[in-house]
């Protein structure tokens, strides 16, 4: 059977896509674009920002070693993206074909205002 025949949910022991809304091609952007992709929103290697919910390869790393899969990434959007401007907002990035959505109340800045959308659509 080839992947493309592969429903999402079986897909999604092997492979998972996260769209970053907002973000422009690996950084920058309007969105909660830092997922730890680069050191200048890391910053310091410590283990806060080596945490797996807040940084896209040491999930991918904790996947291959410890069986376990990221359903969200959180990703931060800084103040005029600088780090030393401190969060401007966080957000849940949910892996395709779900998608971020806000609830509709609440601080659009809170990652808890939004919810992973079964309905989403890109």
């Amino acid at each position: 059977m080839s992947l493309v025949a592969l429903p999402p949910v079986e897909v999604n022991n092997f492979m998972r896509l996260f769209c970053i809304s907002g973000m422009s091609h690996c950084a920058d952007g309007d969105s909660a674009w830092q997922i730890g992709q680069t050191l200048q929103g890391v910053g310091n290697l410590m283990s806060e920002t080596l945490d797996p919910k807040w940084n896209v390869l040491t999930a991918l790393v904790r996947w291959v070693e410890e069986g376990v899969a990221p359903d969200t990434i959180l990703g931060t959007k800084y103040i005029n993206d600088t780090v030393d401007l401190c969060v401007q907002f966080t957000r849940r990035h949910c892996h395709y074909p779900l998608g971020n959505t806000y609830k509709g109340t609440g601080d659009d800045g809170d990652p808890n205002s939004w919810f992973a959308n079964e309905d989403y659509s890109v």
